[in-house]
């Protein structure tokens, strides 16, 4: 007969050959699953268009004299604070020295980023006073006043922005109305897609010329890259271009 003390050794022996058996198992079973689900079709993405309009054209807002001899095209987002920074410090020196003279003209795209909740509100502010003709009026009061309606300020920009169409002369409800329909934004999609398209990664983003310089650059560095599009002296500077 076989003591009890003898059968539990024999169960304690078993179960960790049994363990690794049940383990051996279960990958297998998994590894089964896995090479099933990598072998089925995946299913389509599948955006939904109105078929009625045609897809938006990037066409961005523009400064300056239309005959000037080099463009610059800058990408960014209203609530990028190295873009409130650009905008508030250096272009109103790039508009002296280098847009107001007929050196070169600027083409602004929207590039709102995901992470800033409220720009995609600030595009649609800019873009509803560009019907009024006052995009730059309103561009330049967006980024001054960055810190009041950006995402950590507050959940209702649009309360902020109403003071900006007020001070320089929108009408009002007019602008409103256009804001909170979302009247633009396919065009502010499509300015995206345009930087997408040119492989933009960051905000600011510059394209002056045939060169593409990302990051918020000083109006002596970007007046060194129009020189060197329009094939005049270029001033120095330690800014890489690609």
């Amino acid at each position: 007969m076989v003591s009890t003390d003898r059968r539990s050794r024999r169960v304690g022996a078993a179960n960790p050959r049994a363990f690794v058996a049940l383990v051996l198992v279960l990958i297998l079973a998994g590894a089964g699953m896995l090479a099933y689900l990598s072998g089925r079709p995946r299913p389509a993405v599948v955006t939904i268009v109105d078929s009625n309009l045609p897809p938006a054209q990037a066409k961005g807002y523009t400064m300056g004299r239309p005959d000037a001899p080099v463009q610059i095209l800058e990408f960014a987002d209203f609530e990028c604070p190295a873009c409130g920074n650009y905008s508030v410090v250096t272009e109103p020196d790039v508009r002296k020295r280098i847009i107001d003279p007929g050196l070169a003209r600027v083409t602004y795209y929207d590039f709102p980023l995901p992470q800033h909740k409220n720009t995609m509100v600030a595009s649609e502010a800019a873009a509803c006073a560009n019907d009024q003709g006052k995009f730059w009026e309103m561009h330049d009061r967006l980024f001054q006043g960055q810190t009041d309606w950006n995402t950590e300020a507050t959940s209702d920009p649009v309360s902020v922005m109403k003071g900006y169409a007020q001070a320089i002369g929108l009408d009002v409800d007019k602008w409103r109305e256009c804001v909170e329909s979302r009247a633009h934004q396919r065009d502010i999609d499509a300015n995206k897609a345009e930087g997408e398209r040119r492989q933009v990664n960051q905000t600011p983003t510059f394209v002056i010329g045939n060169r593409m310089v990302p990051g918020a650059l000083t109006d002596d560095q970007i007046k060194a890259f129009v020189d060197s599009a329009r094939g005049g002296p270029r001033t120095a500077d330690n800014t890489t271009a690609r």
